[in-house]
């Protein structure tokens, strides 16, 4: 059975533009991965840490050194924070202007890999990023500035 995932906008900022995936009657991505961290939770300090470094990357840029690797080389796929933290919070990065935020979860393994939600949450980008991309390239997405054009509705 197919899925459909629409990329949103999710946040305006100086220089960046943060987007999310949203499938049919249910939250966003990104609103998941925050709800599971209420504030007053363990995790408020590294909470506190990806909300800062959203807002560093919307106010300078989103240069590849603000983000960890993950996914694989022939993809678009980050994590934040660079910095030690126990969670992880996996994106996109299209271009210095635009982001497309997704989920994530508490890091307890040696690699996302070995963690089945981690997984679910990288692989979701890494097929949201081929769709993309092949979408850019066949004119059916156009980006301009800080901004995402045309067809960002896909069947998974």
């Amino acid at each position: 059975m197919k899925s459909t995932v629409e990329i949103e906008l999710y946040e305006e900022h100086e220089t960046v533009n943060f987007y999310t995936m949203k499938f049919p009657n249910e939250e966003t991505e990104t609103d998941k991965f925050f709800n599971n961290f209420p504030k007053g939770c363990k995790y408020d300090e590294d909470i506190d840490i990806i909300i800062n470094w959203i807002d560093q990357i919307g106010e300078r840029g989103a240069h590849e050194r603000y983000f960890r690797p993950e996914g694989k080389f022939s993809d678009n796929v980050w994590a934040i924070p660079i910095e030690k933290s126990s969670l992880r919070l996996y994106i996109i990065r299209i271009s210095f202007n635009i982001v497309i935020i997704g989920n994530g979860g508490i890091k307890i393994t040696s690699t996302y890999n070995k963690d089945q939600h981690l997984t679910d949450c990288v692989e979701l980008l890494q097929q949201v990023d081929r769709y993309l991309r092949a979408r850019l390239k066949n004119g059916k997405l156009s980006i301009y500035q800080k901004a995402i054009f045309g067809d960002t509705i896909f069947h998974l």
